[in-house]
């Protein structure tokens, strides 16, 4: 009998220190957070407890890899071909971290703007050559200059090219 009020005095004891520390603030919201997640924890052990389960599927999908890897580097050719894309990443990074290619990267060479740009100068090239080619070349003496600068189909390129001559020129001056 006197062993059963001994339990008791200890559950109360252990109830008291339950309370105490479930009226703790901090404890408090600990619990607040971890009821706001509860979903994620419970999502979170559902899928480890799927991978856990699938684990001698994985290991057997590792183990067949690990074997056929070995059977591939046992040929001369694979080996060779994983020696080349070894070099070829190699020199790519090589390319990658050159000053070069690090000051490209921070000029506005690739800006979208520029690429763009480029793309429709190298279009108008090639349909210009196209033309020539075609036409054969003429001689355009300077009342034909002056006729064909006030063709409006012109004037956008005109004043690209004014502008572009203004805006280069305090380009080269700044340097």
């Amino acid at each position: 009998m006197a062993e059963m009020g001994k339990g008791t005095v200890v559950e109360r004891a252990t109830d008291q220190v339950l309370v105490e520390k479930l009226s703790d603030p901090h404890t408090i919201e600990q619990l607040i957070r971890l009821l706001d997640k509860l979903e994620q924890v419970t999502f979170l052990l559902d899928m480890l407890e799927n991978f856990l389960r699938r684990g001698p599927e994985i290991a057997d999908s590792i183990n067949d890899l690990v074997v056929l890897l070995r059977q591939s580097l046992s040929k001369p050719e694979y080996v060779t071909r994983f020696e080349q894309a070894y070099a070829a990443i190699s020199h790519l990074q090589e390319f990658l971290d050159s000053p070069q290619v690090q000051e490209l990267f921070k000029s506005d060479v690739l800006d979208v703007r520029a690429v763009q740009i480029v793309g429709k100068v190298s279009r108008a090239m090639i349909q210009a050559s196209t033309e020539t080619e075609q036409t054969g070349t003429k001689r355009v003496g300077i009342l034909g200059l002056m006729r064909a600068l006030s063709d409006p189909e012109l004037q956008p390129a005109l004043n690209f090219v004014l502008h572009f001559a203004q805006h280069l020129s305090r380009e080269l001056s700044d340097a």
